[in-house]
This record gives C-alpha cells, sequence and structure tokens, in this order.
C-alpha cells in the first residue's frame, strides 16, 4: 500500500473511533422521551401484531403468495424512523413494516396489497411487499435488494442540490452488501458528501447463506473504506437504534455526509413463510427467542416508569384488535376493475 493510502486509511480509522466516542457520549446524554417511547412501542406492538395476522392468513389460505414478515427486526424499521422528519425519504425493505406503519400506512392496506385488492398503495398492480406510497415519502420497495440504495442516494442528491433540509434513509440486509449496487451507492454518497443514511441489517442468513459465508468482518467495520462513520448496534434495542440513526441524521443535515449502521438482530422466520428454516441451527433460534425486541422494550418502558404491565398488555391487545379490524376490511375490499388496466403506465 503506498503511503498516501496508508495516510487516508489511518486518518479513515482515528476518525470512525472518533465517532464512535462520540456516539457514546451523546448516548448518555440523552433523556428518555415518554411520548416518544410510548408512541414507539404502540408501533413497534402493531408491526408484530399485523405480520402475526398475517401468518395466520397465508396459513389458512387467505393470503396467496408469499408473505414476507420481520419478526425481531421491529426495533430496527421503527427506531430508524422515529429519527427522520415526516418529509423525509424512505428506501426500505420487505422486513421493515414498522417504518411503513410509523410513517402512518394503514395495515389493512399493507394486507390489500398481499390480496392484490385495488385499494392497496398500488391499485392491485402489484401485490406482496411492494407497497409504498410517495405521498408519505416511502419507496416502493424492489424486490432485488439493495435497489433502493442507488434511488435513495438519487433522493439525497436532490436535497443537496436544491438546498433541501432532507435526509435520505435506506435499508438492506446482511446479504445485499455482497452486490455491486450496494458499493457504488454508499462510495457515491460519500464522495459527493450526501445527505444519506444507510441500514444494514444484519439477521445472520442471506436466504440460505450463513453470515460468515457472506463477510469476513462485520459490516460497520467496512465503512471506514468509504471515510464515513459506521457504528454496530444491537438491532433488538430499540433506544439503541433511534439514538444511532438520530446522530447520522444529525450529521447528515450537518453537511457532513452519509453514515452506515450495522443493526444485528436474528430473522426468526424463513425468508418467507414458505421456507421452512430447516437450515438455521435450533441453537440460534432458542438463544435469539429471548431478545423478543418488542418484550424488551415493554420491560423497559416499566423499569423507566413510563407505564405499567397493564399499560403494556393494553397496547399489545390494541395492536391485535387492529390487526384483526385490517384483516376483516382486505378480504371485503374490491378486486381490481380490468378495463382500468391500462391507468398509470407511462411506458
Amino acid at each position: 500500500m503506498s503511503k498516501k493510502h496508508s495516510d487516508r486509511a489511518q486518518e479513515g480509522e482515528q476518525a470512525q473511533e472518533g465517532e464512535q466516542a462520540q456516539a457514546g457520549e451523546q448516548a448518555q446524554a440523552t433523556e428518555p422521551d415518554r411520548d416518544l417511547y410510548l408512541r414507539i412501542f404502540r408501533v413497534m406492538a402493531l408491526h408484530r401484531a399485523v405480520e402475526d395476522r398475517m401468518v395466520s392468513m397465508y396459513r389458512q389460505g387467505e393470503m396467496l403468495g408469499s408473505v414476507y414478515t420481520g419478526h425481531w427486526h421491529e426495533a430496527i424499521a421503527v427506531g430508524s424512523a422515529a429519527a427522520l422528519r415526516q418529509d423525509d425519504f424512505l428506501c426500505p425493505i420487505h422486513r421493515d413494516l414498522g417504518a411503513h406503519l410509523w410513517r402512518g400506512m394503514e395495515p389493512w392496506q399493507v394486507m390489500a396489497s398481499f390480496l392484490g385488492k385495488a385499494t392497496s398503495p398500488t391499485g392491485g398492480r402489484d401485490g406482496t411487499l411492494h407497497y409504498g406510497r410517495l405521498d408519505l415519502g416511502i419507496y416502493n420497495l424492489p424486490s432485488h435488494i439493495p435497489d433502493n440504495y442507488p434511488v435513495a442516494i438519487g433522493g439525497a442528491f436532490a436535497f443537496k442540490y436544491r438546498s433541501e433540509d432532507r435526509v435520505a434513509l435506506a435499508y438492506c440486509g446482511d446479504g445485499s452488501t455482497s452486490r455491486g449496487d450496494f458499493h457504488e451507492a454508499v462510495n457515491i454518497a460519500a464522495v459527493l458528501d450526501l445527505p444519506c443514511v444507510f441500514v444494514v441489517e444484519n439477521n445472520q442468513f442471506a436466504y440460505s447463506t450463513p453470515l460468515r459465508l457472506q463477510s469476513r468482518t462485520d459490516f460497520a467495520t467496512k465503512a471506514v473504506a468509504y471515510g464515513i462513520p459506521g457504528e454496530k448496534v444491537d438491532g433488538t434495542d430499540v433506544v439503541a437504534v433511534y439514538e444511532a440513526t438520530d446522530r447520522a441524521v444529525r450529521r447528515a443535515r450537518a453537511g457532513e455526509g452519509p453514515s452506515l449502521i450495522e443493526c444485528v438482530t436474528m430473522r426468526m422466520h424463513g425468508h418467507a413463510e414458505h421456507d421452512p428454516a430447516d437450515y438455521v441451527p435450533r441453537e440460534m433460534f432458542e438463544e435469539w427467542s429471548a431478545k423478543d425486541p418488542v418484550e424488551l422494550f415493554g420491560a423497559r418502558l416499566q423499569e423507566l416508569g413510563f407505564a405499567s404491565a397493564e399499560d403494556v398488555a393494553g397496547m399489545r391487545d390494541e395492536a391485535r384488535r387492529i390487526a384483526i379490524e385490517a384483516r376483516k376490511k382486505s378480504l371485503s375490499d374490491p378486486m381490481p376493475v380490468p378495463d382500468r388496466e391500462e391507468e398509470r403506465v407511462y411506458a
């Protein structure tokens, strides 16, 4: 390695160490916000309840095709989305239902998308997990992840070009980091100092490929190669996710460029509900079952005195009630009308 490249690498490592130290100090100084925490818990509980209901619908034959869930991703989806403003640009993936719900998407709309109903965000023109809403600042997620990364940096470039105080945030899984568009997007964002936050959801498996065959190092460490801050957090701890994202968003708004956050969790279901995940060691499921992010945050609310055990149970019951009502509405909603199939076709 040349001296010039060696010096730049050393500077990047020192900058990352400084960012991590500063992040720790800021996290300790953060005062818990009761209203924010309660809203975060309600959306996390709704994320879980809606997906539990969709799993039941799939198994009962009410929902055809594939159903993708984000069990144990609730803290990542909601904690990161909570750190954004409503006018920021959100580019989620199929594990991030909570981010959609945080922005205001209705649970019945999500179910209607999986059912191909006319009331879905695409009007029934697309199904399963493709249910973005631009009026809520949510990009319609792609199947081929991380195709949303280049879109996110395009949004971030527009914000910088127009001098708009807005940030783009995009998610991907651990397997996505092996693709070229991941590296291209992060590199361009770094070179152009774009106001963008990249979240890597490390859930141990890319479909059936285990993490050890995907990467030799963790993902936050790789940020140094792009000269940007990288931070690794517990993806089952919603406060840790929120605070890490808040720090990254503040840097982006201040013109300090992009950041990469690695959130470590476990995919507790198969890649989709048709996948039995029999390639996952049972011991991993047993270990991670004790790290339920919804249960953990419910307990934390009680420790902080923000809610009683009865309050927590009541919020979870309310989430289940909403999910049941969403099922009824989505099943009764109409299918698309065939003679309108050419509407919203642009090419």
